[in-house]
């Protein structure tokens, strides 16, 4: 990874003297932004400017920020951290300095300014966009991320049987995922039985896998710090004909969307491609949410291209999300989410477990 030419397009992108990242406890959590600038995860703050940038890390991480990202000269930040901040800025006479307003709260840009004869200038999320289109590299570790989940998930549902719980099975899948390589899940494990499938993010507790019950996965790993994402339904024994009913009409929606995915598509128009589908078949009001969602150092990251009135663009090297789903309360949900690359030869979907029929266990 050239982590010194993102910085470059950053300050580039920007009309600002300075950008600043900010990723410390209890002050601002901006992981991915320290992860994508660097290659360093931990705790931190960066000073970007034309030209050079200063790194700064606190006494508990300088070792492993030095170890991490060699090709920056990292200094200690000092103890208190918004005053460090500002004397620093101050030291380099900056007077129009950026933040991501995604990323920083109002209260410690405040600190920050009121410390300075500077203005602070808040973007969105300038690191975020650049994150949008993922090299090879990038991809080549989302789709290691997508494999551990897969197999993890395979292992899982070879093993199910009838009374085991949804927080027994969650456990089991993240076991399974680190002991796969994963350093971690990329969120909360979900595992939703019968009538919990309904809820779309349903928390795994002690309800049991019945007969005939429909059994929803929704899992990532985490891989090299770049996490997969991918939702899957089986059924536990035969399940009823309604249920294979949404089912096929879920798996439509999802093959329609990951069919619109080329590049130029708005969000708008890979949205219709999917809910569509579902609308057709008399179940529009039962899909809640949006068809799609960026993958990345985050597991929802841009591109949010979903809704009817986006105005996003899929673009070669997007690495995203098509789930669409059907949620009936009070009896069963489905939702079918895969990762897909858009590359020039088509849509690539990184995630293998089978979906091409309601696959019976246990």
């Amino acid at each position: 990874m050239d982590y010194r030419k993102r910085r470059e397009a950053l300050i580039r992108s920007l009309e600002v003297d300075a950008f600043v990242v900010i990723h410390l406890e209890g002050l601002a959590a901006d992981r991915p932004s320290m992860t994508y600038l660097t290659g360093y995860a931990g705790h931190g703050v960066l000073l970007i400017s034309r030209g050079e940038t200063l790194a700064l890390a606190t006494t508990t991480n300088i070792d492993q920020a030095r170890a991490d990202a060699p090709d920056l000269e990292w200094q200690t930040l000092g103890w208190n951290y918004v005053k460090s901040i500002a004397e620093v800025l101050a030291t380099k006479g900056f007077r129009r300095v950026g933040m991501a307003a995604k990323r920083v709260s109002l209260a410690m840009a405040r600190d920050v300014e009121a410390l300075l004869d500077a203005k602070i200038t808040a973007s969105e999320d300038p690191v975020g966009r650049l994150r949008e289109i993922k090299n090879g590299g990038e991809v080549e570790r989302i789709r290691e991320a997508a494999r551990v989940t897969d197999e993890a998930l395979r292992k899982v549902t070879e093993e199910l049987r009838v009374g085991m719980s949804e927080r027994e099975i969650a456990l089991r899948l993240e076991f399974l995922m680190r002991e796969m390589g994963a350093e971690a899940v990329a969120f909360d494990v979900i595992v939703s039985a019968g009538e919990h499938s309904a809820h779309p993010h349903h928390r795994p507790d002690d309800r049991v896998a019945k007969y005939g019950d429909l059994l929803l996965f929704d899992v990532g790993a985490r891989v090299n710090e770049y996490c997969s994402d991918m939702t899957r339904v089986v059924a536990v024994g035969t399940p009823s004909p309604r249920a294979k009913e949404i089912y096929d009409l879920v798996l439509r929606a999802n093959l329609a969307g990951i069919e619109a995915l080329v590049p130029g598509a708005s969000g708008s128009s890979v949205e219709a491609s999917a809910r569509g589908v579902i609308e057709e078949g008399g179940y529009g009001e039962y899909y809640t949410h949006g068809v799609s969602h960026g993958v990345g150092l985050e597991v929802h990251e841009p591109p949010f291209s979903s809704g009817p009135n986006s105005v996003d663009v899929y673009k070669l090297g997007m690495v995203v999300t098509v789930e669409p789903a059907i949620y009936l309360l009070g009896f069963e949900g489905v939702r079918i989410e895969d990762i897909v690359v858009i590359t020039e030869d088509g849509p690539e979907v990184l995630s293998t477990f089978p979906k091409e029929r309601l696959i019976e266990v246990g």
